[in-house]
């Protein structure tokens, strides 16, 4: 999942660090050149009914298709409200259209897969939008997610497409899966819920879940200065946390079934001493030029620098680690904002 990002302006988008480790971990970057993505597979006419509540249901015409799908997927223990995430509803559906994987990005993972082996493990899969392309592609990937929306989504695809991966509802802090993997990436989802404690026991249990030289990627990590500039550098500063106001307008787009959804999002906390960010969200239904439904949802997402994430990956085994470019295979650099993890069990 990629979430949003902060412009310049101090407005929100939906959209030297040399390796360190107590070995030479020049084994851990991809040495291999990143290839080019084939073209995406054709896009299945997944229709969703939305309900009210934010939760998501299967429309007639994909019944069939869209009980396998649930009978297929298995379900953990049941989610709290404070769940400190925003893929729900009409968002889950935004993410199932609109949200395509980059050709950098699948590259990146088709070498890091064949570099690091197989099975792998997609945490934080959302509507499988790296899932889809590398199940296509004859890899074995298997995927989840906390939010029971955006399987059931991902679900409908691979069901359509003849895919079986196991596709699994739980929150990264508490899988807890029947299957060991050579790989597991997180995709731009380490933190969202803003709980370090949470941040901490996910990387404990992917640990776990990894065979003797497996390796995890964190990969779209975003430093908290990621395109700050003064005005909102100063956000951190005492008195002047506060959130900022709502956009008159957000983004629109339209859907497959021809209604339109739009999303506003904005900051309503910035927590220094906790370094975390509070994110609101309001997605709008429009049908006919009016506005049919809205859902309001937050987010928080933790904040971490480079050397805090190596802290926590070797508190729980990682003695193995490297922090690459975004997408690059390259080391990173005190220029790059966005980079990778690489750790190895």
């Amino acid at each position: 999942m990629n979430e949003s990002h902060q412009q310049p302006d101090g407005t929100w988008s939906c959209r030297p660090y040399s390796a360190r480790g107590r070995q030479d971990p020049s084994f851990l970057y991809l040495d291999a050149e990143i290839e080019e993505a084939p073209s995406a597979p054709a896009r299945p006419d997944s229709r969703v009914r939305i309900h009210a509540d934010g939760g998501g249901t299967l429309d007639a015409m994909d019944h069939r298709a869209g009980q396998r799908a649930q009978d297929s997927v298995s379900y953990g223990a049941p989610m709290s409200d404070e769940s400190g995430t925003w893929h729900y509803g009409l968002i889950a559906q935004w993410w199932a259209e609109f949200n395509l994987p980059e050709p950098q990005e699948l590259g990146y993972f088709r070498a890091a897969i064949r570099k690091f082996g197989e099975p792998v493990l997609d945490l934080g899969c959302g509507t499988g939008r790296i899932l889809m392309p590398l199940l296509a592609e004859g890899f074995d990937v298997d995927g989840s997610d906390i939010s029971a929306d955006m399987i059931a989504m991902a679900q409908m695809q691979t069901t359509k497409h003849g895919f079986t991966p196991r596709l699994t509802v739980q929150p990264m802090h508490e899988l807890d899966l029947p299957r060991m993997y050579r790989t597991i990436y997180i995709c731009g989802a380490f933190g969202i819920g803003g709980r370090r404690d949470h941040d901490q026991e996910t990387l404990r249990r992917v640990y776990r879940h990894l065979e003797p030289g497996g390796v995890l990627l964190i990969t779209g990590h975003e430093f908290p200065y990621r395109q700050q500039n003064e005005n909102s550098w100063a956000r951190w500063l005492p008195g002047r946390q506060k959130g900022i106001e709502w956009p008159s307008e957000g983004v629109r787009r339209r859907t497959s079934e021809g209604d339109e959804i739009e999303l506003l999002s904005r900051l309503a906390e910035l927590d220094p001493l906790e370094q975390r960010l509070t994110l609101e969200m309001r997605a709008r239904l429009w049908r006919g030029g009016q506005m049919v439904k809205e859902e309001r949802y937050s987010l928080k997402t933790g904040l971490y620098f480079a050397q805090e994430v190596l802290l926590l990956l070797e508190g729980v085994g990682f003695c193995d680690h490297a922090i690459e470019g975004n997408y690059t295979g390259l080391p990173a650099t005190s220029d790059d904002d966005t980079v990778i993890f690489v750790a190895r069990k």
